[in-house]
């Protein structure tokens, strides 16, 4: 039973790395996609006559200020909001870091799902060879047991009785 409860993420570097980079790419091609998407909007709206490249998104702030006001001749310190534009942006400065980020954020989740996901089945194609090779080395009741969540039961299953027959027949000879 200790040996169904396995920590080892990368079993089969070869496999898995494969796997996840064919994931990755596939992400990644989505991600280059849409990115050109976004720079094909704003490449068509610059044609159309917007110019949102150069247009600039202005933050405001309100600011507190003191300033002395003589009412009745006496002199007061009061304090008057005032709205004041702190940051001119172009809309391509704003855009482009999330873009970038939420790309680069994406491409991690990726990663660390098709890891966790490619042990699913890396982790019993490798169970499933080490007991074959017991079962090829002359060892009785070798069975293969895999996780619940793990992928290729089935497989595992017909493997069973393979080596079920294997077992029996060496028996009558």
């Amino acid at each position: 039973m200790a040996r169904n409860k396995r920590k080892q993420l990368v079993v089969d570097k070869g496999f898995q790395f494969r796997f996840v980079s064919t994931f990755l790419f596939s992400i990644l091609g989505a991600l280059i996609l849409f990115s050109a998407l976004v720079a094909g909007y704003y490449w068509l709206s610059s044609m159309a006559g917007e110019n949102l490249f150069k247009e600039f998104i202005t933050i405001d702030r309100q600011v507190v200020e003191k300033r002395t006001v003589v009412e009745d001749g006496v002199e007061k310190v009061v304090e008057v909001p005032t709205t004041k534009t702190i940051v001119g942006l172009k809309r391509w400065e704003l855009v482009l870091p999330a873009i970038l980020v939420n790309n680069l954020v994406i491409m991690v989740i990726v990663s660390i799902i098709g890891i966790s996901y490619s042990h699913r089945i890396a982790g019993p194609v490798y169970r499933i060879s080490e007991d074959i090779k017991q079962a090829l080395q002359g060892e009785s009741e070798v069975r293969i047991k895999l996780r619940n969540k793990d992928g290729l039961q089935e497989l595992a299953n017909m493997v069973n009785l393979l080596i079920e027959q294997l077992e029996q027949q060496r028996r009558r000879t």
